[in-house]
């Protein structure tokens, strides 16, 4: 009977343990535009903006993953997913719309900002990437 209890104990605090976990990357693709007056000036270190998951998902998007960030000469790319991963079954009625902060490594200056999903995702033949450029100074 004692080691069934230690072997329940220990199978309870595994479960805890990888419930704590931080999400793995690659969660579920979700594409981004900036929040109502949230336009950046060139001086910009964060922004905010508003995700949405890109799977059906019963209306909810989730919890925002910590972006990626790639600042080029050219152009900021944000890359954004969210947590946890697609459902095995869900209905399309639109998903919410989450507020979001992105940090950046660095002042915007006179870049573009662009949704890298609409790049590196099944995101890129959708609505929401019709164009990948998210604000263009």
């Amino acid at each position: 009977m004692t080691f069934a209890l230690h072997a329940l104990a220990a199978s309870v605090i595994a479960v805890a343990l990888v419930g704590c976990a931080q999400p793995s990357p690659g969660g579920a693709t979700a594409t981004w535009r900036l929040a109502p007056g949230a336009e950046p000036d060139a001086a910009a270190t964060s922004i905010d903006v508003l995700v949405t998951r890109l799977d059906c998902n019963n209306g909810l998007t989730g919890t925002v993953d910590d972006p990626t960030v790639e600042v080029l000469a050219s152009e900021v790319v944000i890359t954004i997913t969210v947590s946890p991963g697609p459902p095995e079954v869900a209905d399309c009625r639109g998903n919410d719309e989450v507020l979001a902060t992105v940090r950046l490594p660095q002042p915007l200056g006179d870049r573009p900002l662009v949704d890298g999903a609409c790049r590196t995702t099944t995101a890129s033949s959708t609505v929401f990437c019709e164009s990948e450029v998210r604000f263009a100074p």
